[in-house]
């Protein structure tokens, strides 16, 4: 009787005391800021709850993992798309000599999209699903067939075309094109950051002194040639600039004998070129320098394969042009001599954007413990904002609603470039100037 009589007191006192804790007011933590963010009194002086990482198995054998460049090999793009394929090589190349990716060794299988027509799109996926491709790393495209072709399919692809059309299709396809990434803003900055480098900074701050007023527009017919054009146009106009000319010619056009009439008749102190044709750059430069004017020379995008200026040679020296994708200054002294001792030569825009490409891939792969982990890996670049990348060219983050790269000083910049002794000077990052580097009037004007 006494025993139970205990083990009733016993059980009493127990419930009492489980009562008394369950009704203790709940303390509130006190932030306390770490070099690793803000973290609570609790989580600063207890073990913290561990995340587990996702579980990695070292591979007991030998493995490789397929990495598509489904790109411009042939054709007018043929220039870029060689640079492309360059930077691709170097890419895999160092993140194999460092061990590979979850172990495994990056195979490349190349494919041509030539003009990126649909059917030569078509042909280039075939060949990534045959090889069993897992990443797409193509630089960029002519139009959004190929944006049409790989966004049906579950591998990662980051690009860099630059373009509001390809960009449109995928934001209308999502979340099924949810695979595609362009990981910078689209072509429309182009003029009217060209603008205010040209006016408000060479002119303004440097003192630059234009002839008159006018300015001369002509690019190619397709649609990123003629976004930039429009975007050009408005800066001017309504800055009160008059536009001489302002010309869409067939795109890969080597004749400009009729707007060159016109440029010489108006002798605009600048003329804006959206040639992005390099075989057109080219011819478009050699046929202005015949007879050239006073006029400060823009050109979209071409000068950034390195065939504009081995083609050229002493004439390229002083076009400026822009682009979203080049490397940083600072980043120069890394990457450029490891690209010299591999190609002997310096790279165009695209290895060192190409090299970031496989960077953000190898990270997301890494994060998500799985090549096929697709969904995850979509995630994790829609989410880049939350851990961006800082790469060669910038800092790379992401709108998860556009698929849309950030582009700003904080970010990947706009970069305005003078050819200077037959090399690519950044003198602007956004509008804001690059110290030690100095823009140079061209030598045609005199």
């Amino acid at each position: 009787m006494g025993k139970r009589l205990l083990i009733v007191i016993g059980m009493g006192l127990v419930f009492v005391a489980l009562i008394l804790v369950g009704c203790k007011p709940t303390t509130q933590a006190t932030p306390i800021a770490t070099e690793k963010g803000v973290v609570t009194e609790a989580a600063a002086t207890e073990k913290p709850a561990v995340t587990e990482a996702p579980t990695i198995e070292k591979p007991t054998e030998p493995c490789t993992v397929k990495v598509g460049v489904p790109t411009l090999l042939t054709g007018v793009g043929a220039p870029m798309g060689a640079d492309i394929k360059a930077g691709a090589e170097l890419a895999a190349k160092k993140i194999n000599e460092e061990g590979g990716v979850l172990g495994c060794q990056i195979e490349l299988v190349f494919a041509d999209v030539k003009a990126t027509a649909a059917e030569d799109c078509a042909l280039a996926a075939q060949v990534m699903d045959q090889a069993g491709v897992v990443f797409y790393v193509p630089g960029a495209f002519y139009g959004p067939a190929c944006i049409d072709e790989f966004g049906k399919r579950e591998p990662l692809m980051m690009h860099n075309s630059a373009s509001k059309d390809m960009n449109d299709v995928v934001v209308k396809n999502l979340p099924e094109y949810r695979n595609v990434f362009m990981t910078c803003e689209d072509e429309f900055s182009y003029g009217p950051n060209a603008f205010k480098v040209f006016v408000e900074q060479i002119s303004g701050k440097k003192g630059y002194e234009f002839p008159n007023k006018k300015v001369a527009l002509l690019g190619g017919d397709i649609t990123y040639d003629m976004y930039i054009q429009k975007g050009a146009r408005k800066a001017f106009e309504d800055a009160g600039w008059e536009v001489v000319l302002d010309d869409t010619y067939a795109y890969g056009n080597t004749e400009f004998g009729a707007q060159l009439a016109k440029i010489r008749a108006e002798k605009p102190a600048i003329i804006m070129g959206q040639i992005t044709s390099t075989d057109s750059s080219v011819a478009f430069m050699n046929q202005f320098l015949t007879n050239p004017t006073n006029s400060l020379i823009y050109i979209q995008w071409s000068p950034a394969s390195p065939e504009f200026i081995n083609l050229l040679k002493e004439k390229a020296n002083g076009v400026t042009w822009q682009t979203l994708i080049d490397i940083l200054p600072q980043n120069k002294d890394f990457y450029y001599p490891m690209f010299e001792a591999e190609y002997n030569r310096l790279p165009g825009a695209w290895p060192p954007m190409i090299w970031d490409h496989f960077q953000i891939w190898k990270a997301a792969v890494e994060s998500c413990g799985d090549f096929k982990a697709f969904d995850c890996i979509n995630t994790y670049v829609e989410e880049l904002d939350k851990h961006p990348y800082k790469g060669l060219d910038g800092t790379y983050g992401m709108d998860p609603a556009l698929h849309k790269g950030r582009t700003g000083n904080e970010w990947l910049p706009i970069q305005f470039i003078q050819i200077q002794d037959q090399k690519n000077v950044t003198l602007y990052l956004g509008t804001e100037a690059v110290s030690g580097n100095e823009f140079q009037v061209p030598p045609w004007i005199k």
